[in-house]
């Protein structure tokens, strides 16, 4: 009788500790951290499920006053989500014990009582690129999710539309991101490849360019995976050979017999020559590009100083500086595109 009374007791000692730990781990919780908790089922669901497999981490997407909204994880990959419905933990970098994928189709709300243990916090990176997932997830219709309020960190492999066309993002810095056109359809006559975005087709030529600011406003409709990527990138360039564009016709000397980036003595200042256009030779003054961006023309060129050359990142520098300030001259724009492939023609 005494046994049965004081294993009594000690099981409500334990109660009270669980709970108290309970409420610890739930007040010290903060948005972006996973925590190993029971699912939120009635007991006669959950007796369905094997016992092990009763409790999953959760990613904590918002607090409440005595609960949590977050989205589940499993060790399962879910092959029939697209790649925008969930997300991949790699356990390499949180050094745990298993990969794990987030679903973010849905939210679970978890009590307090549901709390097992913390388990780990997601880096902003990986929360930024769960918040683009979700945001697709919206766009498609699922109004029912919820953000962590993020901006939206564009890059390569994704898929946005911006003024009503629609763009494949092959290339990005600090500032701009690059995409090339695609479309749904292959129209008639026209000679597009066709590319595979997360169970979508794609048509495409490569060649309608368009650079997009990070603070310009986009529509994000997809996500390419990595092994898609490499693909996209092996079939552009292909197709940049099979058409002869070689960049580095673009860049070789003129008429003018000055390359671009060559560097000229111009009085007390330097300026960088650009290109050639009907006899008179353009470039931009470099001591004062930052705060007076403007082209101009390099007068008597033969009987200046050369100096030197600029490298590709330079010039690059500083045409992005010129696009940046809105100069309207299709020719910088022209320049700046193929300088721009060439620095990045061997990675996606």
């Amino acid at each position: 009788m005494f046994k049965k009374i004081k294993q009594k007791y000690i099981d409500i000692i334990k109660r009270i500790m669980k709970k108290r730990q309970q409420r610890k781990i739930f007040y010290k919780t903060q948005i972006g951290d996973m925590l190993w908790c029971n699912m939120p089922l009635p007991k006669k669901q959950l007796k369905k499920i094997g016992e092990t497999h009763r409790i999953r981490p959760y990613l904590v997407v918002e607090k409440g006053n005595n609960f949590l909204l977050c989205y589940q994880s499993s060790s399962k990959n879910r092959e029939k989500l697209n790649n925008y419905q969930k997300y991949f933990i790699n356990s390499n970098k949180y050094k745990i014990k298993k990969d794990s994928w987030i679903d973010l189709t849905a939210i679970k709300k978890i009590t307090i009582k549901n709390i097992q243990s913390s388990y780990i916090k997601l880096d902003q990176i990986d929360i930024k690129k769960i918040e683009k997932r979700i945001s697709i997830n919206q766009f498609k219709g699922n109004s029912n999710l919820i953000r962590f309020n993020e901006p939206i960190h564009l890059e390569i492999g994704d898929v946005v539309v911006k003024d009503g066309i629609a763009l494949y993002i092959y290339s990005e810095d600090n500032v701009n991101v690059y995409g090339f056109k695609i479309q749904k359809k292959n129209k008639e006559k026209q000679k597009f490849e066709e590319i595979r975005i997360n169970k979508k087709i794609y048509y495409t030529n490569f060649k309608d360019l368009k650079t997009i600011n990070r603070n310009d406003s986009v529509d994000i409709i997809n996500i390419a995976c990595e092994k898609e990527i490499i693909e996209i990138f092996d079939k552009k360039s292909v197709t940049k050979q099979k058409n002869n564009e070689k960049i580095d016709e673009v860049i070789e000397k003129n008429e003018s017999e000055f390359e671009i980036g060559s560097t000229f003595q111009y009085g007390k200042s330097t300026v960088m020559y650009l290109y050639f256009d009907n006899g008179k030779y353009y470039g931009v003054d470099l001591l004062w590009h930052r705060i007076r961006p403007r082209i101009f023309e390099i007068k008597e060129i033969q009987k200046r100083k050369l100096l030197g050359m600029k490298n590709l990142d330079d010039i690059n520098k500083v045409l992005e500086i010129l696009i940046e300030k809105n100069i309207q001259n299709h020719k910088i724009e022209e320049i700046y595109q193929e300088v721009r492939d060439l620095l990045y023609s061997s990675t996606v």
